[in-house]
């Protein structure tokens, strides 16, 4: 065990290298990009206030990340944040609603709903491996998510906007220890981090549905 990460986890890491090729991992790279850089701007314009269910400390440290630092910090193999992709209710409800016509929204926070959902969406048809691995997707929700065509992903991300917050934004350690990580970058420290999001994955139940998911 390194750092309270069980060394059984490295089969995560493994499983996350073979899923996902450079492409994908781009693609979550600058999604969590966009996620970071979204705290950062709701900090600069209320200092001292919690962003997307970040502690006002853990959120101040990722408004002060250099570049360099957001790009190490977001280089997960999992998105840093969560539209309740395990929910298949809600998601069935947001499939419904995003038929009927909605009003385009602007803002950074439009720019980056557009950015989830199109990557959920790419995705999900991918593989639900891939779905479940990067999103936490259940089974259920990944179903839906089939059937959403690609015309209603931008007002299916205006309604599960209001539910965006941080991945594991609660958990005592994994924020903390991400941000210690990347502020400066510490290459092997950062990769402990990322060992321990899969921990959480596969406390979550990700784990334990990859076997059948990789059959």
């Amino acid at each position: 065990m390194v750092d309270g990460i069980h060394d059984g986890v490295d089969g995560g890491a493994y499983l996350a290298e073979a899923v996902l090729d450079p492409g994908a991992l781009e693609s979550i790279r600058e999604a969590n990009i966009a996620f970071l850089e979204l705290v950062a701007g709701l900090v600069r314009r209320r200092p001292g206030s919690p962003a997307y269910g970040l502690g006002p400390r853990t959120a101040g440290a990722v408004a002060r990340l250099d570049a360099l630092g957001l790009r190490a910090a977001a280089s997960c193999p999992y998105t840093l944040f969560d539209l309740r992709f395990d929910d298949a209710a809600f998601w069935d409800g947001v499939a419904r609603a995003a038929r009927a016509p909605g009003p385009g929204l602007l803002g950074d926070e439009a720019t980056f709903g557009r950015t989830a959902v199109f990557l959920a969406w790419h995705l999900a048809r991918s593989s639900e491996l891939k779905a479940a691995l990067v999103l936490g997707m259940s089974a259920k929700a990944y179903r839906t998510w089939l059937g959403l065509p690609l015309a209603v992903l931008d007002h299916a991300g205006s309604l599960a906007l209001p539910t965006l917050s941080a991945r594991w934004g609660s958990h005592p350690r994994f924020w903390p220890r991400l941000l210690e990580a990347v502020s400066p970058v510490d290459a092997v420290r950062a990769g402990t981090v990322r060992q321990l999001g899969l921990q959480l994955l596969a406390a979550d139940g990700i784990g334990k549905r990859a076997p059948d998911l990789a059959s």
